[in-house]
């Protein structure tokens, strides 16, 4: 659509997206004859003034010489809620005015609608004067307007794709004036309900570029491969302008192609054909012997276009790396250069603690070296096109993508988990099409030279229609070379066409199977599974193992990178926040840290089982046979013989004495009152009890497990003493037994046998279940300690392990202070399987250790333990880290049971069965503190 004049009403028009903008074109760079590269970047400071609704805008701030006296400064990119001004909030599924509005497609609330008037001011650079000049706005959140010295240039929707627009009739000599107008909200506000923080304002670069006086618009290389996979071919296909006054009559393409190594492999005259559909098709190039592109080997090979006029001169020359790569469905199964290809991947949001999804290379960089330390191939863009430059990185790292449309309105089909599709949009609405088949267009026509993206997605949970099946047509006609994804087909099965696979988000593994064994056409993916809020991603194993069962089943992409969180202000300091702390509302809280990685970009103590599970079946059987042989052979030091006991009998306690420790058993503390070692330093803050409960996950939480078992919560704070027993009590050997009842689990009980000799302390603890007890999240024995440990060392798994979660650990010695690792609400957490032994250590303020207490397994039988600096009902009480009280001991617990974390999903689905722990069944654990 074309206009002179701009019109307020666009915001709630769905027809009308994009006014005088230019065509979408590929992503390419280009040099003019004397190598300058035609571009001038706009990011930097801009003025800026910010209004909460349209009619408090500075409407006329635009007009050439308008007073710009209120105007303050913001930085370009960024966000406009991340530099002081407006609300700041986190939502899921829910559109972020529910509850405070009633409006429905295409309305907006114009009494919430705030607007960003920003204003550049600039000279053209020297290389780019004289030419036709446009301006490149790579990302806008959410609609815009925009003018040039006073004229109205154009309007665009779409925040996640480039909006082009020709500013030649408007520059002048000299100091030009650039002015955007930013609305938060406006139809497609509708179309773009993703799951993340909602922000509005100019998040990604500007900038001008010119076009020298011939010009490629538009780039298509159509590298393929022949079957052999060491036939690569070029096909490309351009678009051409020319500057008023010259012509492209008679001109000519030159092209290079250089190898990895750098060498030519290719160098001469294209001949161009002029087609009926505007294009230039320049004619094939066969290349024999080349590499073929994948993820173990991303060849990527250089094609440098270098267009003339007809007098031979040099206009312009475009670089661009290329792989040559077949990508296809084959009987019912995707193949990549003829073989099956599985993806282990992740989604990614683009995400910065410090600047949102105004992220920098930077941020882009220590990404890809993330994935391809553990082993991730594959890429889904949730839920928007990305930047440009991690599509270059995909490339050149062999990652395989899932390129997805901007289009998400979850909101207008599924209310609170329940499918109600009334007033959904798109649907098969015919004012939405043309805007939704534009957002498909636009990331096509930018991304497809890039050899990573494999399928294109036509969005994420918007249901389905005929507006969307017009996306997937649109994809199909102009592009056979890649296929066309999308989910939302699994809930309106009238337009399965969509989608040339199934894809569903966060299927159970037997469902999965149920659907491969029902001989379907269509390949199985999970375009979004483990899910990895807080402690979670236990049970991938379930699903890696379907790989070696179907071929249709080709992997997943695990939800997913990194955890949204903002830096904030907190009571205590600087920290992560999350949906609410902002003061917004409505919000979904804490669901936006979903990532194996923190928002800070350290990796989540998971990450080692998805680079276990993501590797290749040889390595994982390496890995095991290398843990196997190390558990094997790892030997416990023998316990020192001890020399007789020392028995004192008090009324109260029954003292023990040995040549390097000291211990009390209390009757009316119901334990293990004092363990003092040689060195006279004092272990016990008080008796040990039975551990019979955990701080919820945010995956117990989700299936109502802490509902469902809240009485073991009761039980683990307030144990009953019933009785004790002295045993044995010898010289060579003290035995005494302490028993507990829960009374708000009735029937259950427990024991806890201390037995000790002149070497060591044994510690049996035994639970007795009764028939109707809830189930257990954990069997142990857990102690405090007087002081804190200043380290742990310990013999076993490395990492934070669960049952359900521990195959991606290596086997050795590893040492750490006792810590909650950062997930953004404190929760259960250090657990560390198949321990042969573990040290706490004391320490001055040198660092050396002044005192140490060993625990070792008995019987030949490793444990599960946690050190950490909190209790469970601690960490149960604190909604943040910050909320936590002063380290003031250690919580030891020795584990004989542990319940798994889960992951299959975070909102109902409970730990897979061979992870529960039944509280109708008895439990046992038994460990050695050594005195030697």
């Amino acid at each position: 659509m074309n206009a002179s004049r701009p019109e307020l009403s666009w915001l709630e028009d769905p027809r009308v997206f994009a006014v005088n903008r230019l065509d979408a074109h590929s992503d390419h760079t280009w040099y003019d004859a004397a190598g300058d590269g035609l571009r001038q970047s706009l990011d930097g400071p801009w003025q800026f003034a910010y209004s909460p609704c349209p009619d408090q805008r500075p409407a006329d701030f635009w007009q050439a010489g308008a007073c710009l006296d209120g105007f303050g400064e913001i930085a370009v990119p960024g966000h406009i809620e991340l530099q002081g001004y407006g609300q700041i909030q986190y939502i899921n599924t829910m559109y972020p005015w529910d509850g405070r509005r009633a409006i429905r497609p295409p309305q907006i609330a114009w009494e919430d609608t705030a607007v960003g008037s920003y204003v550049k001011t600039f000279v053209l650079d020297q290389a780019l004067q004289n030419k036709r000049v446009c301006v490149s706005f790579q990302g806008v959140e959410r609609a815009f307007y925009c003018w040039c010295n006073g004229q109205f240039v154009g309007y665009s929707e779409d925040s996640f794709t480039p909006a082009d627009f020709d500013l030649t009739p408007y520059l002048q000599e000299g100091e030009n004036r650039l002015c955007v107008e930013v609305y938060k909200h406006c139809s497609g506000s509708w179309l773009e309900d993703q799951d993340f923080f909602r922000f509005f304002g100019i998040f990604r670069p500007v900038y001008l570029y010119a076009k020298p006086a011939l010009h490629i618009e538009d780039l298509w290389l159509r590298a393929g491969l022949e079957t052999d996979n060491t036939t690569g071919t070029l096909s490309p296909r351009l678009r051409l302008s020319a500057a008023q006054g010259a012509s492209l009559e008679g001109c000519t393409l030159q092209c290079t192609v250089t190898a990895p190594g750098g060498g030519v492999i290719w160098d001469g005259p294209m001949p161009l054909q002029a087609a009926e559909d505007g294009f230039f098709y320049g004619q094939p190039v066969t290349l024999p012997r080349i590499r073929k592109w994948d993820h173990s080997d991303p060849a990527l090979y250089q094609v440098t276009l270098t267009l003339r006029n007809a007098a031979g001169e040099v206009q312009e020359t475009v670089p661009y790396e290329t792989g040559f790569r077949r990508f296809g469905m084959n009987q019912g199964v995707m193949e990549l250069n003829g073989q099956r290809i599985i993806f282990n991947g992740v989604n990614r949001h683009e995400w910065s603690a410090e600047a949102g999804r105004a992220i920098g290379p930077e941020d882009m960089f220590r990404a890809m070296e993330t994935f391809r330390r553990n082993n991730i191939n594959a890429v889904r863009t949730c839920h928007y096109p990305n930047q440009t430059l991690w599509y270059h990185l995909c490339d050149q790292n062999g990652i395989y993508m899932i390129d997805e449309a901007n289009l998400e309105s979850h909101g207008s089909w599924q209310k609170m988990g329940a499918v109600e599709p009334s007033w959904n949009v798109p649907g098969s609405l015919p004012e939405w099409k043309d805007c939704v088949v534009d957002r498909a267009r636009s990331m096509f026509e930018r991304d497809k030279n890039h050899t990573a993206v494999l399928i294109w997605s036509c969005g994420n949970e918007s249901y389905a229609g005929e507006d969307i099946l017009a996306m997937s047509d649109f994809f199909h006609a102009n592009d056979p070379g890649r296929l066309v994804h999308y989910e939302g087909v699994f809930h309106c099965r009238a337009f399965d066409r969509i989608s040339d696979m199934e894809s569903r988000m966060y299927a159970k593994p037997d469902e999965i199977r149920a659907y491969l064994e029902s001989k379907p056409a269509k390949p199985f993916i999970l375009c979004e599974y483990m899910h990895d809020m807080g402690n979670s991603l236990g049970g991938m194993e379930s699903y890696i193992r379907l790989i070696d069962e179907y071929p249709q089943y080709q992997g997943g992409f695990i939800w997913d990178y990194m955890d949204q969180a903002l830096w904030q202000d907190g009571p205590a300091g600087r920290r992560l926040g999350y949906g609410g702390d902002f003061g917004e509302r409505p919000t979904d809280y804490a669901f936006c840290g979903n990532g194996i990685v923190f928002a800070d970009g350290a990796e989540k103590p998971a990450m080692q089982e998805a680079r276990y599970w993501y590797d290749t079946p040889a390595h994982r059987a390496a890995h095991d046979a290398e843990n196997a042989r190390r558990a094997a052979t790892c030997t416990l030091p023998a316990l020192r013989a001890g020399g007789p006991l020392t028995i004192t009998e008090g009324d109260v306690n029954l003292g023990v004495r040995g040549d390097r420790f000291e211990l009390q058993f209390s009757y009316t503390e119901g334990g293990l009152a004092s363990l003092r070692t040689a060195d006279g330093n004092e272990w016990i803050w008080r008796a040990p009890r039975p551990a019979l409960w955990r701080a919820a996950t945010e995956n117990d939480k989700g299936c109502g497990f802490p509902i469902r078992s809240a009485a073991w919560m009761a039980a683990d704070a307030y144990p009953q003493v019933t009785g004790w027993k002295v045993e044995e009590k010898t010289a060579s050997c003290v035995r005494i037994r302490y028993t507990f009842a829960f009374p708000s689990v009735p029937g259950t009980s427990a024991d806890i046998l201390y037995t000790v000799t002149g070497s060591a302390l044994r510690v049996d603890a035994h639970y007795h279940g009764a028939e109707g007890a809830p189930e257990l999240p954990v069997f142990g024995v857990r102690l405090s300690t007087l002081r804190p440990a200043a380290r742990v060392c310990w013999t076993g798994l490395s990492g934070e392990t669960y049952p359900d979660r521990f195959r991606g650990a290596t086997f050795g010695r590893w040492a750490e202070e006792p810590h909650i690792p950062a997930y953004l609400v404190p929760q259960d957490c250090g657990v560390h399987m198949g321990t042969h032994t573990l040290t706490l250590e004391q320490q001055d303020t040198a660092r050396r250790t002044t005192s140490s207490l060993t625990v070792q397994m008995a019987d030949g039988k490793p444990f599960a333990f946690s050190a950490l600096p909190y209790t469970a009902q601690e960490l149960e009480n604190a909604a943040h880290r910050d909320e936590l009280p002063p380290v003031s001991r250690t919580v030891l617990t020795v584990m004989g049971a542990v319940r798994g974390v889960g992951g299959i999903d975070s909102w109902g689905t409970d730990v897979e069965p061979a992870y529960h722990i039944s509280g109708q069944e008895d439990h046992t654990t038994s460990f050695l503190i050594s005195f030697s």
